[in-house]
């Protein structure tokens, strides 16, 4: 049984507590993390004369995430996008925290300006604006407070019945 368990303790201490983080297209590293002035946005249509596709980003979970709100992704969306240069986050998709994860998973794919004076958007989706993503985020946890205390609570009852 010890044994069992040491393995368990030392998968839960290399599992990462973050979002599962799939790059295509191209390579970051977090040494080149650092502030700029990116665009962050849903669902936008960008012409190839415009701005071109420089990668893809898919933040996951690991199964062990814990810090992984919709205020963590786009931290991770920003500085990814600052480390490659990129001057607009299109988000392609996304999912909220439900009954089946407790994180917030999202696509989104990084563009690049063919220069300067095509600046189509020039200012974040209000979806994304710091206030509206913490109401969010508290909205999740709360609900998912509530998931985990219900089924805390439909364990109990199930272990008291089964005795």
């Amino acid at each position: 049984m010890k044994p069992i368990i040491y393995i368990l303790l030392i998968g839960l201490f290399f599992a990462s507590c973050s979002h599962r983080i799939v790059r295509t297209g191209y390579k970051a590293k977090k040494s080149a993390y650092e502030n700029c002035d990116v665009i962050i946005t849903r669902n936008t249509e960008i012409s190839d004369t415009t701005a071109i596709k420089i990668g893809e980003i898919k933040l996951g979970e690991t199964g062990f995430s814990v810090a992984c709100s919709e205020e963590h992704a786009v931290k991770i969306l920003k500085n990814e996008a600052c480390a490659i240069n990129a001057d607009l986050i299109i988000i392609t998709e996304e999912n909220r925290p439900d009954l089946w994860s407790s994180c917030y998973r999202c696509r989104a794919d990084f563009y690049q300006y063919k220069n300067s004076n095509s600046r189509i958007i020039t200012q974040d989706d209000d979806v994304y604006a710091t206030q509206k993503v913490k109401e969010r985020v508290s909205e999740d946890r709360s609900k998912n407070t509530i998931v985990a205390i219900g089924a805390v609570m439909l364990g109990v009852l199930l272990g008291l019945f089964l005795l």
